[in-house]
Parts: structure tokens; sequence; C-alpha cells
């Protein structure tokens, strides 16, 4: 996040508050030990109740990814991404954003219907498009996690900003405060 905040000319504990937020995005799941695993005890009760309403049980584990990403708009789309230009931070865009959207716990045929906002996912450069790709991003979104299960969200991450929000696969769940972020990741943390 420094080279954004420093491509941007702000400091970088500005920048992680204003246009950043925590991210963790839940998969429901048997009991493994090759996946970041959070038990559903740690997840907060507002979260645990829509869950159970939208699957009709609960279940006892869930794969948890928790990351950091930027705040989007309204509409689903960047905060970097203006529609005249495209992304505005592109040759300094993170690690995040080079391996968005292959962030699933699955592969995915065609992501850019999973993220009809995301308009990179439509574009080809040359004869080969960015789908074409995919197994190599999805490769380094898989050793991310591994990172963070092996060594924990805060020593890949020594910043944070305040909130953000929680997902169950793809449908949002609502806001998450830091404390009921970290509180959630339990020992990933």
């Amino acid at each position: 996040m420094q080279k954004q905040a420093d491509f941007l000319k702000i400091p970088i504990g500005e920048f992680i508050e204003n246009r950043t937020q925590l991210f963790l995005q839940l998969f429901p799941s048997e009991y493994r030990t090759d996946k970041p695993l959070i038990s559903s005890s740690l997840v907060p009760k507002k979260f645990l109740e829509k869950i159970e309403k939208s699957i009709g049980y609960m279940p006892e584990f869930f794969i948890a990814l928790p990351m950091l990403v930027f705040k989007r708009k309204e509409n689903g789309e960047c905060t970097f991404y203006e529609s005249n230009s495209g992304c505005t931070i592109y040759s300094v865009r993170p690690v995040e954003c080079r391996l968005f959207p292959f962030i699933s716990d699955k592969k995915v045929e065609d992501y850019s219907k999973l993220y009809p906002f995301c308009h990179g996912l439509k574009a080809k450069d040359g004869e080969k498009s960015y789908i074409d790709i995919s197994h190599l991003h999805f490769r380094q979104v898989a050793n991310y996690f591994g990172e963070v299960k092996e060594k924990g969200f805060i020593s890949l991450w020594n910043k944070w900003p305040s909130s953000g929000v929680c997902l169950f696969t793809d449908q949002l769940l609502g806001d998450i405060s830091e404390k009921e972020f970290f509180e959630s990741i339990g020992e990933l943390a």
C-alpha cells in the first residue's frame, strides 16, 4: 500500500484508513488442514444468523479469506476506477488487484460474468485474454492464503483500517469492525 500512497502523495496511514477496508470472505467447509479454517464459534452472531437463513444450516467450519482491499463505490467499482480513464493507479496497483478476481476458493470459467463491474476482465491483450492465464493467478492466490495460514494476517499487513465488510461466498453479510474481524479470524490473525 506504500507505493499507492506515495503515488497519490498522501501519508500511508491516511491512505489505509480512507481508501481501504478489511475484507473477510467465508466459505462453508468440513474440517480440513490444508486451508485457512476457522470455527463458526468465532464468527459474529449477526453474520451466523444470515448464513443459516441463506443456506438452511450452520456449518461447523468456514474457510476464511482475510484480506485488505480497496474500498468500492456504491455501484461496486473500485474507488480508483474512473469510467473515462480506467484505473487511476494502474502502474502501482497492488498484488490484490493484479490477482483480482482470482480470490475464490474455486476456479470459475468466466470471471467477467461473476464480476461484471470489472472492465479489465473483458479486455484482451493481443491474442490472449486475462482469463486465459487464470490458472497462474489462481496459484498466486492460493500462495497468499497459504502465507496467511502459516504466518498470520498481521505478519503480512502491518497496518489496516478500522472497519470493513464480511461476505459469505459472494453474498455481502454486512460491515465488520476491526475487533470483529480479528476475533473472527482467530489463529489466522
